[in-house]
């Protein structure tokens, strides 16, 4: 059976290629014999044809170890925005956008990523909430230490 151990040393190995080197492994998901989860992201995003070499890499390597079902699935993408940022790099690309965050000690914190200064991100909070009939609360701008998220998740608007 593959382990994520196994599938994350052959990523590893796989982005030390010039063409995976600003990629990185986000997470890995094993269900079983019957599917591999793969997530990857980089700074400027991850294109369909690096998910479908990454793809076809592990393909060859799971095969050649007789590590799965004969009929089983294998997945690689960028996470997507339901899924929580992991790693500090994964939040430039999200500048400007509004998060939701979570920190270890409980606190919920909604607001747009203004920047990001070392280990430290910078949200503005307050406003207007669209969803609520309430007034305009001031803005201010609310630091957290990237050590002290338990869990963050892009917020999508329409």
């Amino acid at each position: 059976m593959v382990t994520e151990d196994f599938i994350a040393s052959q990523v590893e190995d796989k982005f030390k290629a010039e063409e995976f080197r600003d990629c990185f492994l986000v997470d890995i998901e094993v269900k079983g014999t019957k599917k591999v989860s793969v997530y990857i992201d980089s700074e400027e995003g991850v294109s369909f044809d690096i998910c479908k070499k990454l793809s076809r890499f592990l393909e060859e390597k799971i095969e050649a170890e007789n590590l799965m079902d004969e009929r089983y699935t294998l997945e690689v993408s960028s996470p997507g925005t339901d899924r929580p940022l992991k790693y500090l790099k994964q939040f430039n690309k999200h500048l400007g956008r509004k998060l939701k965050v979570k920190t270890l000690e409980g606190d919920e914190i909604q607001g747009k990523l203004q920047e990001i200064a070392g280990n430290i991100l910078v949200l503005e909070t307050g406003g207007k909430d669209k969803n609520k009939k309430s007034k305009n609360q001031p803005l201010k701008k609310v630091e957290i230490n990237f050590e002290s998220i338990d869990t963050a998740v892009v917020l999508i608007s329409f």
